[in-house]
C-alpha cells in the first residue's frame, strides 16, 4: 500500500511540475481583458473600415424594413403617438449599432484600468505581485501536515487537486476570452433586437454575458488577494489557496452556464 501510495504522489507531483512552465504563465496572460485585443485577430479584421461599412449596411436595412412594417402596423392602429416614439427610437438605436464596436472598446478599456487601479491598491497593502504564478510560487513551499509515518501524504492529494483546477480555469478564462471576442462581434445586430419587442430579452442577456465576463478579472483578483496576503500564516495556509483556487474556478464557471439560464 505504502508504495502505491508513493507512486500516486509521484505522479501528481510530476504532472504538477510539467505545469510550472505553462499553465501559470498563459493565465496569467489572458487573466486581464484590455484593448490589445483589438490589434489581434479576429476583431483586428473584423473592425477594419470596409467591413463594418458592409456590416452596418446590412443592418441598416433590416432596421429600416422592420421600422416600416411596424410603423404601418401602429398607423393601422391609429397610435400616432406610438410612431413618433418609435422612429426616435430607431434613430437613438441606429447610432448605438453604428458605434457599437466603438462602445465595446470603450468598455473594455474602462475595465481594464479600473482592473489595473483595483491591482495595484492591493498590491501596496502587501507589497507583492497579485499573478496566477503566485500559487507555483508557494505551494511547494507548503509543508507537509502529516507525519512520515502515515501512510497517505498531503503533497500528492494538494499537487493533484491544484492540477486539475488551475488547468480547468485556464480553459474558462480561454472560453471567457472567447465569449467576450463574440460578444464584440455581434454587438451591431444585438442591438437590432431592442426594436423588436419579443427580442429584448435576448439582449439584455447579451448585456448580462458581456459585463458579467469583463468583470470577472476583477473579482478574480480580490479572490487571488486572499491566499496572497494570508501567505505567512503557516497553519492555515494550505486550506486557504486551495479554496481560493476552487472558488475562482466555480466564479469563472458561472459565466458560461449564464446564457443557458432560463427566463421566468
Amino acid at each position: 500500500m505504502d508504495e502505491y501510495v508513493k507512486n500516486l504522489n509521484e505522479v501528481l507531483n510530476r504532472l504538477s511540475i510539467s505545469l510550472k512552465s505553462t499553465v501559470y504563465d498563459l493565465i496569467d496572460k489572458i487573466a486581464t481583458i484590455d484593448n490589445t485585443m483589438f490589434e489581434k485577430e479576429p476583431l483586428k479584421t473584423i473592425c477594419s473600415t470596409n467591413l463594418i461599412f458592409i456590416v452596418l449596411t446590412i443592418i441598416w436595412a433590416i432596421i429600416i424594413a422592420i421600422s416600416f412594417k411596424y410603423v404601418l402596423n401602429l398607423y393601422s392602429n391609429l397610435a400616432i403617438n406610438r410612431i413618433y416614439f418609435y422612429i426616435l427610437k430607431c434613430v437613438i438605436v441606429g447610432i448605438i449599432s453604428l458605434n457599437s464596436y466603438s462602445i465595446c472598446k470603450e468598455i473594455i478599456s474602462f475595465n481594464a484600468d479600473f482592473t489595473k487601479l483595483l491591482e495595484l491598491s492591493l498590491e501596496e497593502t502587501i507589497d507583492s505581485k497579485i499573478k496566477y504564478k503566485f500559487i507555483d510560487d508557494n505551494i511547494d513551499s507548503i509543508n507537509d501536515l502529516i507525519s512520515s509515518k502515515d501512510k497517505l501524504s498531503l503533497n500528492g492529494v494538494k499537487d493533484g487537486i491544484v492540477c486539475f483546477y488551475m488547468i480547468s480555469l485556464l480553459i474558462l478564462l480561454s472560453l471567457r476570452y472567447v465569449i467576450v471576442i463574440s460578444c464584440i462581434i455581434i454587438s451591431p445586430i444585438m442591438c437590432i433586437l431592442l426594436l423588436v419587442p419579443k427580442l429584448n430579452n435576448y439582449f439584455y442577456t447579451y448585456i448580462k454575458v458581456f459585463i458579467y465576463n469583463l468583470l470577472l478579472q476583477n473579482i478574480n483578483i480580490f479572490i487571488l488577494y486572499i491566499p496572497i496576503s494570508s501567505k505567512n500564516e503557516k497553519s492555515i495556509f494550505l486550506p486557504i489557496i486551495i479554496g481560493s483556487v476552487i472558488l475562482i474556478y466555480n466564479v469563472n464557471k458561472k459565466a458560461g452556464s449564464i446564457i443557458y439560464e432560463k427566463k421566468d
